[in-house]
This record gives structure tokens, sequence and C-alpha cells, in this order.
């Protein structure tokens, strides 16, 4: 599951670059970063919306810097970074030290939250990052309800609604989770009495739903 979707988004994001920012991609997007999705990020949300690996971030002098994944879901801009020390250590040097402080201030200032992973902490305790993850969106987007208990398809519901920030459709559930419309719409009422989602527009037959009190704010 992990790996098709993996590749699937990693050739969407190609589509979209070029030039060094493509070859960033190509080249610096590696194991270590992979990792971090595997082990962390997709074990905890189980999609990549919002995320874009080696994110170019445009600097004076018509310079950039370019971050492992950025993450870009107003109101905030989260960058998580990667760092191998074996690899930081061997190459390192003082004109490169000083480009990394540099590079996290500028950052930090244009309004980029900032957060580092070790290679080690991935590979070792994969379960302490999830948790400063979960962490990190609660405070920066608000508490999240327990989703532990949300099915496969109620989960790719609440993700459509939280990604088009708009009320959504029998129809659009049909195109997202893959089934008929009497059976969206068995989906979509269960919900609402679950007060998951709640009606929109319509009366007799709802026409549209938005998050009710008890969806996640993020997942």
């Amino acid at each position: 599951m992990f790996e098709q979707h993996y590749e699937i988004w990693v050739e969407e994001q190609r589509k979209t670059r070029g030039g060094e920012a493509l070859r960033k991609l190509n080249e610096d997007h590696g194991h270590a970063e992979k990792l971090f999705l595997e082990q962390v990020w997709w074990p905890l949300f189980g999609q990549f919306d919002c995320l874009f690996p080696e994110h170019e971030v445009p600097h004076a002098r018509n310079s950039s810097y370019y971050l492992d994944y950025a993450y870009i879901r107003p109101p905030h801009r989260i960058n998580w970074e990667i760092d191998d020390f074996g690899s930081h250590a061997k190459t390192i040097t003082r004109r490169g030290f000083d480009y990394e402080r540099d590079r996290q201030n500028y950052l930090q200032l244009d309004g980029w939250n900032i957060y580092r992973f070790t290679l080690d902490a991935l590979k070792e305790r994969p379960l302490q990052c999830r948790q400063f993850i979960q962490q990190v969106m609660g405070r920066l987007y608000g508490t999240n309800p327990d989703a532990s208990h949300l099915t496969l398809k109620q989960r790719e519901i609440i993700r459509l609604a939280l990604r088009t920030h708009t009320p959504i459709t029998p129809a659009e559930v049909c195109e997202q989770v893959g089934v008929k419309s009497q059976h969206a719409r068995k989906l979509l009422q269960d919900m609402v009495k679950q007060r998951l989602l709640k009606a929109h527009s319509g009366k007799k037959r709802i026409r549209s739903y938005s998050l009710g009190p008890k969806a996640p704010t993020w997942i």
C-alpha cells in the first residue's frame, strides 16, 4: 500500500518541477527522506496531502533554499528536516555550518515552523517521532478527536472535506471512495448520525455535507 502511493506521489511531484528543482528532487530525495514517510508520516496519516519533498523557497540574490519536506496547509507552513549524522559530520565545513544556521534563521523569519529528526530517531524511535508530530499538529491546528475508530472509507471522506475546505456532495464521495451513489449516501447518513458530518444544504434530501463537531481537524 505505502509503496504504490509513494511512487505515484513522487511522480506527480516530478511533473510539477523543472530545472534545479527537478534535479534536487531526483538526486537529494533519498533513503532517509523515504524512511521518514514510511516509518512516521504514512502510519499517522495514510496520505501525502499538503506535503512537498525538496520544496523550493526563493531567497535573495537569485538563490533558493530547498526543504526536505514542506507541509503547507493554511494558516501554517512547516518544514520537516531529516538529518543523517554520518553524512553531516563528514561533509560539513565552516562555510557550510554558517550557511545552515543562516538558512534556518531566514526561514523562521519568513514564518516557517522548522522541526528536525535524526536518521537514528527514525530507525530506532519511530513511535516517538509520530507522537511528536501529533503534538505539533495539535498545537498548530488544534486538538484532534481520536480517529482510530474510523473506517477507511470514513477517513477518506473526512480527508476530502478537509482538503477541499468546502461542503462535499455525494457525487464527490462516489469518486473519492469508489462506491456507487446509494452506498455513498448510506456512508454519509451514518457519519451524520455519528456527528462526523452535518447537513449543509437540502432538507428532505441532503445535497451537500460539511464537517461535524466530532470530525478530526486533521487526519
